[in-house]
């Protein structure tokens, strides 16, 4: 018996986007989420590591509420599981959880002409910035995680379709969790700024 069932999140401030695709089905035991990373990148043309700033400023696509950041991290957990019943209870047995993510990131092009020191202050920046963005992506690992090892000690249940609607619902409510992490996570460091991460910073 197979289902697809699907929630969109909105995204916390700052924080990733979370998407939420459950997939209801056969599946094998992992031991460990399995993890399947992109990045996507914007360019900026500083020509000194003056201008660096006002580049990430223009050219970031990133917006939300009307403000401009300079890096996103989207992730998206699937999770998938296998039941064995009878005539008086079903029950999970086995559980594999998907984690996909990708990063939004600045980049200077190769081919651009720019101040050497300009791209060493900007490697170092950028360095910074991912730091930051992986811990978003952490989120998504560890409702991965979580979602497995809650599913895994549901039940057993008197019929499947009970079995089913709890599994769901327990599974949306560890990713509400895990997107609260991630609204604390950027209150606490006010987007990073708190970690260091701001442009002057690498200027010095």
């Amino acid at each position: 018996m197979d289902r697809l069932r699907k929630m969109y999140v909105k995204p916390a401030l700052l924080g990733p986007l979370i998407i939420v695709l459950g997939l209801f089905g056969t599946a094998r035991l992992k031991a460990e989420p399995i993890v399947e990373i992109e990045y996507k990148y914007y360019s900026i043309y500083p020509k000194t590591k003056w201008d660096l700033n006002d580049e990430l400023n223009r050219r970031s696509p990133i917006i939300f509420q009307g403000k401009r950041y300079r890096g996103y991290t989207q992730w998206l957990v699937r999770w998938q599981y296998q039941w064995w019943s009878t005539a008086q209870q079903c029950q999970i047995t086995t559980v594999t959880t998907n984690l996909d993510v990708t990063y939004t990131l600045p980049r200077i092009p190769t081919n651009h002409p720019t101040d050497p020191e300009a791209r060493r202050v900007f490697n170092r920046y950028l360095a910074a910035l991912f730091k930051h963005e992986e811990n978003h992506k952490n989120s998504g690992l560890y409702a991965a995680r979580s979602i497995k090892k809650a599913l895994l000690n549901l039940g057993p249940f008197p019929n499947c379709k009970g079995l089913e609607t709890k599994a769901e619902s327990t599974a949306q409510q560890i990713v509400q969790r895990y997107r609260q992490r991630d609204l604390d996570y950027d209150r606490q460091t006010d987007h990073g700024r708190k970690e260091g991460i701001m442009i002057e910073n690498f200027l010095r």
